[in-house]
């Protein structure tokens, strides 16, 4: 088997990404298939520590940020993520690496021969066995885990971690998850296990009683931003971000002395990501004990570091300053009204041409009226993907909000990245942001991580 035999075969398992998971919830969302197949393959999941992420957005940014920190303080690395951008390989990374074409090849036979015996393997299935075990084989001593969709029978939700991470919950996905933020995060809160540490952000009122509640069934010490460790916002440029970070004590905001007290450096850019941030460092307070049995004890100044160098791309990804080029990734009505805010902050006063396409399934309206405020024009485009939306039904589903738009090809929506003189800000899905940040690298030559598109996705 081959990268491109490997690939074929993921795909051609049930892929809840490229269909309704709506059809198919009830053979879907089932934790019973998963252990089987790691049974098989001799449980790699067991043979290092893990952390795992959970919530509807910011998974993969605190993730990225979890790992990148790790890696500072000198451990070896897995991270799982999804969905990718352009390549399979991005989901499964070893101190940043993505997984090698040939080792994917090769894992995936396993995956396959152990899959062989359990009826009704799905892709995502499949590629956490392969990200499992391929950190297993490479030795990693951590592994950050992003959740799939959901959290209580998402397939990664076969791992014990040192601690669980809970970022913002909205809605999204609702068919699945249900219709109101407490039934959403009761979901998201499948992944707290006994005993184990808990570390939210500040959530809507109704999402958090459902967390505390969770955590204090399950004895699970709770930590939350915004209680338990506060901050601010300092300096924002294009580039980065400083925000002031503090311990609170005993949940009532007031302040005393921690080692893990002070002024951080963001990469990431907008009031959300410092969010994610604290959690971040929050999360790596609670595994002190955890890092410094396996000889990697706390280090302030490798959190730091790690904060700093932290990646993840199409998340207001900056790719030119001006007249400003922005791809984001942003797909419901919460994160729209984030990317809003952040334009104003890194932007302000500017005015934007959207480039805008996404999935059936994702709230248009909200999305059109968080950024209507800041548009001088709305370019509504088509992209490979059976769940993507026309253009001629996205700017009719606009104008019947009374959002004036156009329609164009995908080739006249990146002439409007290349060409105009104006702000241009694209955003609408992961995918959309991920083909359209490699079609601009392509046309102006510059290379960008992660733009390696895989030939059968």
């Amino acid at each position: 088997m081959d990268y491109t035999e490997a690939l074929a075969y993921l795909y051609s398992l049930a892929n809840y990404e490229r269909i309704s998971l709506g059809r198919a919830v009830a053979r879907t969302l089932n934790l019973e298939r998963m252990s089987a197949l790691l049974e098989r393959l001799g449980n790699p999941h067991q043979r290092y520590r893990t952390l795992h992420v959970a919530g509807t957005k910011g998974k993969g940014s605190t993730s990225a940020m979890l790992a990148a920190c790790l890696q500072q303080l000198g451990a070896r690395v897995g991270l799982y993520t999804s969905p990718h951008l352009s390549s399979f390989r991005e989901r499964i990374r070893v101190d940043g690496e993505p997984i090698a074409p040939q080792e994917l090849a090769a894992l995936t036979e396993q995956v396959r021969d152990a899959a062989a015996t359990v009826p009704g393997v799905t892709t995502f299935e499949a590629a956490t066995a392969l990200g499992f075990a391929y950190f297993a084989a490479r030795g990693v001593e951590w592994a950050v885990i992003e959740v799939g969709l959901g959290g209580r029978l998402d397939a990664t939700n076969v791992i014990t971690p040192e601690a669980s991470v809970i970022t913002s919950i909205s809605y999204d996905h609702q068919q699945v998850l249900g219709n109101t933020l407490a039934a959403i995060a009761a979901e998201k809160c499948g992944i707290i296990k006994p005993g184990v540490p808990v570390i939210t952000q500040s959530q809507h009122p109704e999402a958090m009683a459902v967390i505390e509640q969770h955590a204090r069934e399950r004895t699970a010490p709770l930590t939350v931003i915004g209680r338990d460790w506060s901050w601010r916002s300092a300096v924002v440029s294009t580039e980065q971000q400083t925000f002031v970070l503090w311990r609170s004590a005993e949940g009532n905001g007031a302040a005393h002395y921690h080692d893990l007290d002070g002024t951080y450096v963001l990469s990431l850019l907008g009031r959300h990501q410092i969010e994610n941030a604290a959690m971040v460092v929050a999360t790596l307070d609670a595994v002190r004990g955890t890092l410094r049995e396996i000889g990697h004890p706390l280090s302030p100044d490798a959190v730091r570091e790690g904060l700093r160098r932290a990646y993840w791309p199409a998340r207001f990804e900056v790719l030119r300053r001006e007249p400003p080029l922005v791809v984001d990734s942003a797909h419901n009505a919460d994160s729209a009204q984030k990317l809003a805010q952040t334009l104003n902050e890194v932007f302000p006063r500017r005015r934007w041409a959207f480039v805008f396409s996404t999935l059936t399934d994702k709230d248009v309206p909200g999305m059109l009226a968080a950024l209507q405020p800041l548009a001088v024009r709305w370019v509504m485009t088509e992209f490979a993907h059976p769940r993507a939306w026309g253009a001629a039904a996205l700017r009719d589903a606009a104008h019947a909000q009374g959002v004036k738009a156009e329609s164009r090809a995908l080739a006249d929506a990146l002439r409007v990245m290349l060409e105009e003189d104006v702000p241009v800000c694209v955003f609408g899905s992961v995918a959309f942001a991920g083909k359209m940040r490699s079609l601009w690298s392509k046309a102006t030559n510059t290379p960008l991580p992660f733009t390696e598109e895989d030939e059968l996705a």
